[in-house]
C-alpha cells in the first residue's frame, strides 16, 4: 500500500477538468487499497460518497481575485504560495510516499519542505501554464505524466523530460446513456423537437464560447430550432451574456449555474449534442469525454489533445478548425438536421470511451509511472 497526496488549492473550491481528474484518480487509488490525501483550499466541494481511504485537508489561502493584477500567472503563483504556507506543516509531518502536483505553479513544493522529508513529487500535467523560473524549480520533480500525446510534446519541449501519457478517465457507470430527460427539458423550456446543444465547463476566453454564440447567429442556423445550454461560470460569463443579447439570441441561449459533478449526467440526458469549441491548446478535454460517455455526439475544435479524445475519423463526433464560426455553424446544422447521425455518432462515442478511457485504467497507469 502506498501513501499518495494530491496537492491543488482548487480541488475543494471549484469545479473543472483538473479537479475532476484529482478526485476520480483519488477514488480509484483508494479503492485499490492505497491511502490518499487531498490538500485543497478552504472550501466545501467534495464528491458524494467519499471513500474512507481518502482524507481531505483544507487550509486558508488568498484567492487569485484578491491578488494585485500584474498578470494572471503572478496571481496564481501567489494564490498557491499562500496555500502552501498553511499546508506544508501538516503535509511534511505525514511523510507521504508520493505527492501529485497538477500545475507548474506548485513546483516550489519540494523546495520548501524539511530536508529529511522523503516524499517524491510527480507532475501530472493537464496543460501548460508555463512561467519564468519554472524550469529551475522543476529539477526536483521525480516523475512526469501528461494527459495526451499532444501534452507530452508540450512538456518535453519545455522541460526536456518525456512524460508517460495517462489519459483521463470517465465514470462510465455514472456518465451513461439513458432515456431522454423530458422532464428537465420541460423545466428548461425546451420543446421536444428542439435540438439542444450543450457546453459544460469554466467560462474563460480560450474555451471559445463566443465562437459558438456567433455560430448560432449564422444564417446556417438562423432558420432552425437549435438552442444552446451553457453550464458553468467564470470571468467571461458577463461578456457572453452581453454578446447573447447583442446577437439577438436571448431566447435561444440558456445560462445554467455550475452543478456538482455528480448531477452533470442528468443535464446531459436532456441535450442532443455537446459543443466544445476551444480556441486554446486543450490538453485532453474531460468534459468532452463525459458527454461522449453519455452517448452524445460532440462537435469540438481540432486543437491540442482533443482529436485524441474524439478521434479524427468522424465516427464519434465532428471536428472543426478552432475559431472558425462558419465551420462550427455548418457542423451544428448537420447534427440539427440529422437525428440518425446524432444517434450513430453517440453510440460509437460511448463505445470509444468504454474501450479507452476509464479511471481504473488511468490509476493503474499512474501507479506504473510512480514505480508502484
Amino acid at each position: 500500500m502506498a501513501r499518495i497526496a494530491f496537492i491543488d488549492v482548487t480541488v475543494t473550491v471549484s469545479y473543472g477538468g483538473v479537479q475532476t481528474a484529482c478526485w476520480r484518480l483519488a477514488d480509484a487509488l483508494a479503492r485499490a487499497g492505497h491511502e490518499v490525501a487531498m490538500f485543497g483550499g478552504n472550501g466545501n466541494i467534495r464528491p458524494a460518497n467519499l471513500h474512507p481511504n481518502i482524507k481531505v485537508f483544507t487550509v486558508p489561502f488568498r484567492p487569485r481575485e484578491k491578488v494585485i493584477d500584474i498578470g494572471s500567472r503572478f496571481q496564481r503563483i501567489v494564490e498557491r504560495a499562500s496555500h502552501a504556507r498553511h499546508a506544508r506543516q501538516v503535509f511534511a509531518a505525514a511523510n507521504y510516499d508520493w505527492a501529485i502536483l497538477t500545475k507548474p505553479f506548485d513546483f516550489y513544493w519540494p523546495w520548501i519542505l524539511p530536508r529529511d522529508c522523503k516524499t517524491k513529487f510527480c507532475f501530472m500535467s493537464g496543460g501548460t501554464d508555463f512561467y519564468a523560473g519554472d524550469r529551475a524549480l522543476s529539477k526536483k520533480i521525480d516523475a512526469w505524466v501528461a494527459a495526451s500525446q499532444f501534452n507530452a510534446w508540450q512538456i518535453h519541449a519545455r522541460y526536456k523530460h518525456w512524460p508517460q501519457v495517462i489519459y483521463n478517465g470517465v465514470e462510465t457507470e455514472k456518465f451513461a446513456p439513458g432515456v431522454r430527460n423530458a422532464s428537465l427539458r420541460t423545466r428548461l423550456g425546451i420543446a421536444p423537437d428542439t435540438t439542444l446543444f450543450a457546453f459544460a465547463g469554466r467560462l474563460v476566453g480560450w474555451k471559445g464560447m463566443a465562437v459558438t454564440l456567433k455560430a448560432l447567429a449564422e444564417p446556417a442556423l438562423r432558420d432552425t430550432n437549435a438552442k444552446l445550454l451553457i453550464i458553468g461560470d467564470g470571468p467571461q460569463k458577463p461578456e457572453l451574456q452581453q454578446l447573447t443579447s447583442s446577437l439577438g439570441l436571448t431566447g435561444r441561449v440558456l445560462f445554467h449555474d455550475p452543478v456538482p459533478h455528480d448531477t452533470l449526467p442528468a443535464l446531459y440526458g436532456a441535450v442532443d449534442a455537446g459543443v466544445f469549441p476551444s480556441i486554446g491548446d486543450e490538453a485532453f478535454g474531460i468534459t468532452i469525454a463525459e458527454a461522449m460517455s453519455c452517448g452524445k455526439p460532440v462537435i469540438a475544435s481540432h486543437i491540442g489533445g482533443i482529436p485524441e479524445v474524439v478521434g479524427s475519423e468522424e465516427s464519434c463526433g465532428l471536428l472543426v478548425p478552432p475559431g472558425d464560426v462558419t465551420a462550427l455553424a455548418q457542423a451544428m446544422r448537420r447534427l440539427a438536421d440529422d437525428a440518425g447521425l446524432r444517434t450513430r455518432l453517440g453510440a460509437t462515442a460511448r463505445a470509444r470511451i468504454e474501450r479507452l478511457y476509464t479511471w481504473d485504467m488511468s490509476a493503474r497507469r499512474l501507479l506504473g509511472a510512480l514505480g508502484l
